[in-house]
């Protein structure tokens, strides 16, 4: 009686097991399913953003908007010419609209992220972060600098210049 209730024993172990092993196998295949879809969302994103040209004191900086409901309107609106001047203390470039961008979909406020290019809504202003700002209510991040030397030409930019944006 011994033995049967050992083999019962271990057949019931490996059962399980198996089961479990197979539970294993099925979440790695949907893990990966799950990874695919997003590289495939991630994919089609990028090959969405407007890639944009910024043309500072003669040297460009490549840079894209990005899908926002403000990024694609101001994307309509290149090619423009905006003045530049530098913001109180704060590590950005601002330049004035003079007119709204719709920010629908987007959340009501974001930190100006070293790199970022962002919309001001409540003073209607496009924002170039060479630094890195608090998180205030009214920033939308609309875009971000690719170059790498985005930060040495905005930062030592000047007040008053001229900055060509262009769709590439």
């Amino acid at each position: 009686m011994k033995i049967l209730e050992k083999l019962l024993l271990t057949i019931a172990a490996v059962t399980l097991l198996a089961g479990c092993s197979q539970n294993k196998t099925d979440n790695s295949k949907a893990t990966k399913s799950t990874n695919e879809r997003t590289s495939q969302v991630t994919t089609a994103q990028k090959e969405t953003q407007t890639k944009i040209t910024v043309s500072i004191n003669g040297t460009e900086l490549k840079a894209h908007l990005n899908n926002s409901s403000a990024a694609k309107a101001f994307a309509k609106e290149l090619p423009t010419t905006l003045s530049f001047r530098d913001y109180a203390d704060m590590p950005e470039k601002v330049a004035d609209l003079n007119h709204s961008l719709p920010t629908k979909g987007m959340p009501s406020g974001h930190e100006g992220t070293r790199g970022a290019i962002g919309y001001w809504s409540p003073q209607q202003r496009i924002v170039f972060y060479w630094g890195t700002e608090d998180y205030y209510e009214g920033i939308h991040i609309i875009g971000k600098f690719d170059s790498n030397n985005y930060r040495n030409v905005i930062r030592n930019m000047g007040n008053n210049v001229n900055v060509r944006i262009t769709k590439e």
